[in-house]
């Protein structure tokens, strides 16, 4: 995929994020700048329990790219349990979103990780 088509995609995977952060500055703090939330935990989404979300605080610990970018590596493989039951598999074409547990958000897509 070219990278113009790439930046224009709605929904990122994890493969694709995973991508992403391993291209920026380890040491670099994440937060969405137009919330001042910092990322906390990944979870299965509440919109579709196959999807992955991240849920994001103000009063979250700092988060650095490093650290994040291990989540979502750890997530690759892993099994969560899904919103009102379920197991669901990360793979590196699942799609992730921006969502506190148990809510619907939007979806990672390049807008949202331009405020990262």
């Amino acid at each position: 995929m070219k990278m113009d088509e790439f930046a224009k995609k709605p929904i990122r995977t994890l493969g694709e994020v995973i991508l992403l952060l391993e291209g920026q500055p380890e040491r670099n703090t994440v937060k969405l700048d137009f919330t001042n939330e910092i990322p906390t935990s990944l979870h299965s989404y509440r919109g579709y329990y196959e999807d992955l979300s991240l849920g994001c605080s103000p009063n979250a610990r700092p988060m650095t790219v490093e650290r994040l970018l291990k989540r979502f590596k750890d997530a690759k493989g892993q099994t969560f349990e899904g919103y009102k039951g379920g197991d669901f598999t990360m793979g590196e074409y699942t799609e992730v979103w921006l969502s506190e547990y148990g809510t619907c958000g939007e979806g990672l897509g390049p807008i949202l990780l331009s405020y990262m």
